[in-house]
């Protein structure tokens, strides 16, 4: 059956071109914006008055792990989990990122059969959450970082078997781990671990399959090794060294903006694991420098927006003390590094669908899906408005509704 809603009195948010629009109607019809106008109408439709508030795009989360806890100890929770308890804890997450305005999430890696179903089952409309575009299992080389849920790759027909499966089975994309990792105990990540003829692989692969590439990089040489493959985006870009602090390498940023790279720095995560290293060590005897390396993250964004590199906001929720709702701290990180807010906005709304080829997302323009924010504040101004949503839309239907309840005054 047909579904319409009109919303009335709006100021609209046009991320693109960082200007709001007041007093204006939206028509909504069978999930997408079929106007915007002062004066648009529609016949038996819902109807929201917006009470000046802003209605903005709802927010995408570049790079997730719904399966993860955000514990203190995530892959210690996953591990002692059974199917059931990791389905309990993805819903969770879904559950509170879509009620903190987050209506798409990038998910970078998990258990692949219970990533898909899960998936399906919030399309579906069984559960609540946002739109996923899951990778399914990354892979990783054997006995490599997550391999408690990737698939483990050491030649090249493997890593097309492993391709061609997921694709089967729904992935949206191709995660690569390109280096170790802290999250992984045995791994370094200030070392290149997936041989650069795996890489290239998976990305001839994926292009067959009209599919992007993410590599996880932490060391240097791993960063090298996925521009030489052709990925499409690089996660964390920590350039981690054997020996020393890491170091920013503006040769290398340089590459990333030429050819096109988009990097998701997942900053905010950074800083919290780094933290909570501080407080109760390391979980990765090999991880030496881990704080430095997890720190350095926020100071590399802002070498990646003075060098002109694409940046894609992402949180890596699901890594310890990172939980669902983090996103907008990530956008905090980016204006703390010299980002306006307007800017900062873009990169988890227009930005971060057009990197993705998601062309239908992150706007609020006729012919968008309705992922829609009202908030009570200009996020191209302030960001902190975006921490309490007053109401959360997708694709046309309210999912979440903070607005206060009308106040019957009777004589």
């Amino acid at each position: 059956m047909e579904q319409s809603t009109l919303i009335s009195n709006a100021t609209v948010i046009d991320v693109d071109d960082g200007l709001a629009h007041e007093r204006m109607r939206i028509a909504i019809r069978d999930g997408r914006i079929e106007s915007i106008s002062e004066t648009a109408t529609m016949r038996h439709a819902q109807m929201i008055d917006a009470g000046g508030a802003y209605v903005c795009p709802g927010l995408i989360d570049g790079h997730v792990h719904l399966f993860l806890d955000a514990g203190s100890s995530p892959r210690v929770s996953f591990l002692n989990a059974d199917d059931d308890a990791k389905l309990k804890t993805a819903a969770h997450n879904a559950a509170r990122a879509i009620s903190a305005g987050i209506t798409t999430v990038r998910d970078c890696g998990g258990p692949a059969q219970l990533l898909f179903r899960f998936s399906r089952a919030v399309e579906r409309g069984d559960l609540p959450g946002p739109r996923i575009l899951a990778a399914g299992s990354p892979l990783t080389r054997p006995e490599g970082h997550c391999h408690f849920f990737g698939i483990e790759v050491a030649t090249p027909a493997e890593v097309r078997k492993a391709v061609e499966g997921q694709v089967r089975q729904g992935a949206a994309f191709v995660k690569l781990i390109a280096s170790g990792g802290g999250l992984t105990p045995g791994t370094r990540p200030t070392e290149a671990d997936l041989p650069i003829a795996l890489m290239r692989e998976a990305v001839a692969v994926a292009r067959a399959n009209r599919m992007q590439v993410s590599a996880h990089c932490h060391a240097v040489e791993s960063i090298v090794r996925a521009l030489d493959a052709g990925v499409d985006t690089i996660e964390h870009a920590s350039f981690a060294r054997p020996h020393g602090a890491p170091k920013f390498n503006p040769e290398i940023a340089a590459r990333m903006k030429d050819e096109g790279v988009v990097v998701s720095p997942t900053a905010v995560s950074g800083m919290r694991i780094a933290q909570a290293i501080r407080e109760s060590g390391s979980q990765n005897g090999l991880d030496h420098d881990a704080v430095a390396r997890l720190e350095a993250r926020r100071h590399h964004t802002a070498r990646f927006c003075e060098a002109g590199v694409r940046i894609m906001a992402g949180t890596d929720c699901g890594v310890a003390n990172t939980p669902f709702d983090s996103l907008v701290d990530e956008l905090s990180e980016y204006v703390n590094a010299g980002m306006s807010a307007a800017i900062a906005l873009r990169s988890a709304t227009s930005d971060s669908a057009r990197y993705l080829n998601q062309p239908l997302l992150g706007r609020v323009k006729v012919g968008s899906l309705a992922d829609l924010l009202l908030v009570s504040g200009n996020p191209l101004k302030n960001l902190d408005c975006l921490r309490r949503p007053l109401l959360v839309m997708k694709e046309g239907e309210i999912v979440c509704d903070f607005r206060p309840a009308p106040t019957n005054i009777s004589s």
